[in-house]
């Protein structure tokens, strides 16, 4: 259903988080309402997110530096392929890749806590 790996995998670890922030209780058979719950998280625009700290991602930038330094020859990492082409990509990448869903920070939301409630209630009604 989804293209991008990570969206199927914040999706997977939000849906297996639900049951933390809500006590709405989901079952197989409940397969509409999770669809429906899939849809409203695929809506988000922009999600929260829980990154890397400056200091651990610039000790990560360094870890890289002092590997490309060791595997590769001096003059590819003091060439214009080289340390400044990888801290320009680790930057461009560091605010995306180093960073998860901040999956407590959506489900304790009144919007999505109200939305949730509204489901557990459809079910009880179901049942």
């Amino acid at each position: 259903k989804h293209t991008n790996p990570s969206k199927s995998l914040d999706w997977k670890l939000f849906r297996k988080n639900i049951h933390i922030y809500h006590p709405i209780q989901l079952s197989d058979s409940d397969e509409d309402k999770l669809e429906q719950i899939e849809a409203k998280f695929d809506k988000i625009i922009d999600i929260p997110q829980l990154c890397l700290s400056p200091e651990w991602r610039d000790r990560l930038l360094q870890i890289s530096i002092e590997f490309e330094k060791t595997l590769t020859p001096e003059s590819w990492y003091n060439g214009k392929e080289g340390l400044e082409n990888l801290k320009s990509e680790f930057e461009g990448k560091s605010n995306s890749k180093f960073c998860s869903v901040d999956i407590e920070r959506i489900l304790t939301s009144s919007e999505w806590q109200d939305f949730l409630t509204g489901l557990e209630e459809e079910i009880e009604a179901e049942r």
